[in-house]
């Protein structure tokens, strides 16, 4: 009996210690991502981007659950061109995630205007029949989405609207600049650093919310990706 349960703890140990590794992995690469620009924009080549519009995510609907599906760097070259877009507008994407073999996960909206980009946004109705499927608000097709999908989006849609909100800076009036992760806009007049400010709600047992506070969204988006869906929204 001793000798199973010596064998069941050195299991369970070597688990825990594979999945901590996986952990802090992920979390050093993505780190390297929002602080190394040029790391970042070659992880978009390999990458994966849920498209937006006007802060609804593109969802296909399959029974009685939507999908979110993915689309490559290439692909979305394509969709940019076939509408006659310039596609330095992917640099509007913000990171979102990576899953353990490191490809990268970005969200790009369709639909918002930005500083950084002169093109006018995509037709709604037009690009939801070239992506065969359609944009949807997200507080409407939130629980019907599987637990992945659902923590990616609400993820994606907090930075995006905030991206979207900030643009301009509070002291100066100058336009921000964000960096290609995402993570933080840049006044260049006068150097100040804007980070978003993040909620984040966790599902717990019994049905109860624990709201918790983050100020910075590299450690936003790894808490606890294990333990249940996240509801992100901007403050």
């Amino acid at each position: 009996m001793s000798l199973y349960c010596g064998r069941a703890c050195r299991r369970k140990s070597f688990w825990c210690c594979r999945l901590l590794s996986t952990y802090v992995t992920k979390t050093r690469y993505l780190f390297e991502l929002k602080e190394d620009d040029n790391a970042c924009k070659i992880a978009q080549r390999t990458g994966a981007f849920y498209l937006f519009h006007s802060l609804a995510p593109l969802l296909q609907k399959s029974e009685d659950r939507y999908l979110a599906p993915q689309h490559s760097l290439l692909e979305l070259e394509r969709l940019l061109g076939k509408f006659g877009q310039d596609t330095q507008r992917i640099e509007d994407s913000v990171l979102i995630g990576c899953s353990e073999q490191h490809e990268a996960w970005f969200a790009l909206d369709l639909g918002l205007n930005s500083r950084s980009s002169t093109n006018a946004s995509l037709q709604k109705p037009e690009t939801e029949t070239e992506l065969k499927g359609s944009f949807t608000e997200l507080r409407k097709a939130l629980f019907e989405l599987n637990v992945k999908d659902a923590s990616l989006l609400s993820t994606a849609w907090a930075l995006l609207h905030w991206h979207d909100a900030h643009q301009f800076c509070s002291r100066s009036g100058q336009p921000t600049k964000k960096n290609m992760a995402g993570n933080k806009r840049v006044c260049p007049s006068n150097k100040i650093i804007y980070y978003p400010q993040v909620k984040v709600w966790k599902r717990l047992s019994g049905g109860k919310l624990q709201k918790r506070w983050d100020w910075r969204w590299k450690d936003c988006i790894i808490l606890h990706p294990n333990t249940g869906p996240f509801l992100i929204a901007h403050s």
